[in-house]
Formats: C-alpha cells, sequence, structure tokens
C-alpha cells in the first residue's frame, strides 16, 4: 500500500480561541483543498480549539487526571463532535472524502492489528480517517484523551511516512512560544526539545509541551516530522508532500 501521511488540525487553527464555538470554516476549507489536491493518503486528527477546551476547563476534565462523570463529560463531548461534523462538511466541501470516527474504541479497546487493517482498508477505499480530541471512559472515571496523544497512537498503528501539526505559528521558536521575535528553529532534535521553555496556556491537554513530547516519540519511530502554520496553505501543501517547507522539521 501506498506511504501514509498523518496531519494534525490544531484547534488553534480550525477556531478562533479567544472566541467561544468560533470555527474557521475558510481555513479549513483551503487546508482542505490543499489535502485533496496532494492526492497522498491522509489519516487527519484535528484538536479542540474554542469548542471542547474551554468546556472541558469549566468543569475541570484535563488529561492528566481522572474526573467524574456527568454533565462536563457529556457537555465536552458534546462540543467536540460538533466541531468534528464542521470539520468534516468543510473538507467534504473542498474536495476530501471523510470518515469520522471516535478515537477511543479503536485506539484504546482494539490490538493494533485490528486498528492497521481498519484504517488501511478506508485509506485504500480513497477516504480520509477523521478523529479528535475526545473524553474517554477508563476504569478510574473519564479524562481527554488529547489529539497529540491520539497522533502518535496512530503514529504506532500505521507507521507513517510523514507526520505534519498545523499550528498557529510557523513552528517552534527559541524561548516562550509566544514571544515570537525569537528566531523560528527550522531543525530542532529531541534533546533541544526537552530543554525548550513552553507555556500550557489554557489548554486542557498540554499544549505545546506535549507537543514536543508526542513529536519526539513518533520521530523515534523512523517518521519524518513536521510543525507549520496552518495559516499558510502553501507551506502546509509543501510540509504534506515532503517537500522543503517554512516552519520546524524534527531531526531524529
Amino acid at each position: 500500500m501506498a506511504p501514509v501521511t498523518l496531519a494534525k488540525l490544531g484547534g488553534s487553527v480550525i477556531t478562533d480561541k479567544t472566541k467561544p464555538f468560533s470555527f474557521r470554516a475558510e481555513v479549513v476549507s483551503a487546508l482542505g483543498e490543499e489535502i485533496a489536491a496532494s492526492h497522498e493518503r491522509v489519516v487527519l486528527v484535528h484538536g479542540g480549539g474554542s469548542f471542547g477546551h474551554p468546556v472541558a476547563k469549566e468543569y475541570g476534565l484535563t488529561s492528566g487526571a481522572y474526573s467524574r462523570g456527568g454533565e462536563g463529560v457529556s457537555k465536552t463531548r458534546d462540543a467536540m463532535y460538533a466541531l468534528n461534523q464542521l470539520v468534516c462538511r468543510a473538507l467534504m466541501g473542498a474536495g476530501v472524502e471523510t470518515y469520522p470516527f471516535a478515537p477511543f474504541d479503536l485506539l484504546v479497546s482494539s490490538d493494533g492489528e485490528h486498528a492497521r487493517s481498519w484504517l488501511r482498508n478506508l485509506l485504500s477505499s480513497g477516504l480520509s480517517p477523521v478523529t479528535f480530541g475526545d473524553v474517554s471512559s477508563y476504569p478510574r472515571g473519564f479524562r481527554i484523551l488529547s489529539g497529540d496523544t491520539i497522533m502518535h497512537e496512530l503514529a504506532k498503528v500505521l507507521r507513517p511516512v510523514r507526520c505534519v501539526f498545523a499550528l498557529d505559528v510557523d513552528g517552534v521558536y527559541r524561548g516562550r512560544e509566544k514571544e515570537k521575535a525569537g528566531n523560528l528553529l527550522r531543525t530542532i532534535s529531541a534533546s533541544q526539545m526537552s530543554k525548550l521553555k513552553v507555556d500550557l496556556g489554557d489548554d486542557a491537554t498540554g499544549g505545546m509541551k506535549l507537543k514536543l513530547q508526542v513529536a519526539g516519540k513518533i520521530a523515534s519511530l523512523g517518521t519524518s516530522v513536521s510543525f507549520v502554520s496552518g495559516f499558510r496553505r502553501a507551506e502546509f501543501a509543501k510540509a504534506l508532500r515532503g517537500l522543503d517547507f517554512y516552519g520546524t522539521m524534527v531531526a531524529v
């Protein structure tokens, strides 16, 4: 089977995190057009942005600790499913034949071989599987299964040739991410990532810190990992195709 590309559409790209429940349809459509034009076999993950994160934060749901079920779980999942529907509709309008699926049953409750076969069958049929951060049930309670963690799980199952993180910035910077006057790191090693100081911000799942940790793990599998702006569609397209782009590459 042809190589697989794994892409994460960050919540800060597909939504405006300063405005609850604000969806950037034009941005998702533009990225969808590039995905369709690439003719790559792409599995997509998207973040929660201004849909899932504000609700999760209100009810104290995180990816790091278990919580009791109830209203918070229900409302957070409702927000994420609503966002997933918007994302898939925008992608379909741009020419991407999507197949949305919830992550927990496939990635946690089944074995790797079953997940690999299921996903590759979808890809062979010309579909692009699309999943998202979700609230998952465990014996000890509920917690968020973050989109970045899902990226790592998918990478272990599919061993993609490339993994692209679409961010609201051009890549990884020296110093704190918000200090954009700092130089963009065109390449970064695992040892450099462990020393970078980044803010968690208001992200219920660990923000940039978790992305860097996950990127290092995925790169260790032999997968090419890149960070690129989701607002620069041409650069996103280059990263998706494995071409030289303006952003940050993770050195294996």
